[in-house]
């Protein structure tokens, strides 16, 4: 496991708000990076992994995105498949799940803030993630939470997400990309644009 990067950030994300991802159809990429070492080479094999307590937007998020990576000549695994399990997994099982699927890359999204700006909000649970680096340690952070007030808002709604894609054998980070997404109500093509947006910067970055 490499040492993590020190660079702390303060992260606000909500472990069951990728859901709102599905409601959502104007994506755009607002930032992205890749590691120069992974440029150019691509990973044979990716484990999915969506970060959300709804099994029906991790299914239908990971299963997409597998299929899009076989066009590519990539297998995909989702992670719900390798995993076998709902919700936060410990990172013993987790290590143990990508042994087993033989995946060499594991792609993870996860929502990391929503903004409203209309209405009352209700009071929810949140995750704060510090810090960034290898994937187990990412990953293990996403599912810390706390509790936060209701509030009232005004305006529309955008979500900001990101995908990671990390090299499963030894953690390090190969690219990474901040999406900011508009609030609508037609969930096909919500899905479809972004994963579109989101794959397509990995294929023209070089990493897939």
């Amino acid at each position: 496991m490499i040492h993590a990067i020190k660079r702390c950030l303060a992260i606000l994300g909500v472990a069951f708000a990728l859901a709102l991802l599905a409601s959502c159809t104007t994506s755009q990429l607002v930032s992205q990076q890749s590691n120069p070492d992974y440029v150019g080479k691509s990973f044979k094999s990716v484990m999915v992994v969506a970060v959300t307590t709804d099994e029906l937007v991790r299914r239908t998020y990971e299963d997409r995105m597998v299929a899009l990576l076989g066009q590519r000549g990539v297998k995909g695994i989702p992670g719900y498949d390798a995993v076998r399990s709902r919700g936060r997994v410990e990172e013993a099982d987790l290590r143990q799940a990508i042994g087993r699927s033989g995946a060499e890359g594991v792609l993870i999204t996860r929502v990391t803030r929503i903004d409203r700006t209309s209405g009352t909000v209700p009071g929810a649970t949140v995750g704060v993630s510090m810090g960034w680096g290898g994937f187990y340690g990412y990953y293990s952070t996403v599912w810390d939470t706390v509790s936060t007030p209701a509030q009232t808002v005004t305006g529309p709604t955008w979500t900001v997400s990101e995908t990671r894609l990390f090299d499963a054998k030894n953690g390090a980070l190969a690219w990474t990309g901040v999406m900011d997404t508009r609030e609508n109500d037609d969930l096909g093509a919500a899905l479809t644009q972004y994963l579109k947006v989101i794959f397509g910067a990995m294929v023209d970055d070089r990493v897939l």
